[in-house]
């Protein structure tokens, strides 16, 4: 799914767009909020605990729905801590986008029942396109600069019933480092290197000839998808993410 730069990204523009006072004074927690369904990274829960979405389930399916039937408390924001709400808007349109790219551009274009059948070369392509992206975005350094320091400033005073302080401050940690480093080719090589070992394929020679082709397997993932679609994408992750924290924030 979507980087997490990415995440913090489309979080910005959603708060820009919607100007609710307190996505403004939590900007922080709004970003950290946008990355943390993948806070399993550290924690190594199953995604379903975090996504509250089956990826295996075909059916339609609203993370954002199962969140807040898992937890309705966090639902009522009247009695929540503005900390608290920000960082579970963000976490909303981490959700939102996520299901997009899922429905809208991996199932339908890499997954088991798309043209490519889903296969390792599918994944690796999906997940090139996702790091693409991811760099357009962050190679703008005043961008994540801001995103940097609101992130660091922000007091991780939540009370988020499903993660536990010690994991939020570690997570904070992470995210820093996330945002501060350079997203060069030479990072995603090693997560593709992840993935691949992962699937069971440890051949030197396989690995190798992966990760030499993946400037021009980005190419290739471009024509496939179209510029236009995957701006369609963004778009899309905005708005939508826009109108659910708006939902949220105004359910009262």
């Amino acid at each position: 799914m979507p980087p997490l730069g990415l995440h913090t990204v489309v979080a910005k523009e959603v708060g820009d767009r919607l100007r609710y006072h307190v996505l403004d004074e939590e900007r922080g927690n709004l970003y950290l909020g946008s990355t943390a369904p993948d806070i399993r990274v550290i924690t190594r829960w199953e995604r379903g605990r975090t996504h509250f979405f089956d990826l295996s389930n075909f059916d339609e399916q609203s993370g954002v729905a199962g969140l807040f039937s898992a937890y309705p408390r966090l639902r009522e924001t009247g009695g929540l801590g503005a900390g608290t709400v920000a960082f579970m808007a963000g976490y909303v349109t981490h959700l939102v986008m996520d299901e997009l790219w899922i429905n809208t551009i991996y199932r339908p274009f890499f997954g088991v029942r798309s043209p490519m059948g889903g296969d390792l070369r599918a994944n690796i392509m999906d997940r090139a396109i996702q790091f693409s992206l991811d760099r357009q975005k962050r190679i703008d350094r005043e961008l994540m600069a801001h995103v940097l320091d609101e992130v660091a400033r922000s007091d991780l005073a939540l009370e988020i019933d499903f993660i536990d302080g010690k994991t939020l401050h570690r997570w904070k940690e992470v995210i820093m480092d996330v945002v501060n480093s350079s997203p060069d080719w030479e990072r995603f090589r090693n997560i593709a290197d992840r993935h691949l070992r992962e699937t069971g394929i440890e051949s030197p020679e396989q690995l190798k000839e992966f990760l030499r082709s993946l400037p021009d397997l980005v190419d290739e993932t471009l024509r496939y998808l179209t510029e236009d679609r995957l701006r369609e994408f963004m778009d899309l992750s905005v708005e939508h993410g826009a109108s659910a924290v708006r939902e949220y924030l105004e359910c009262e």
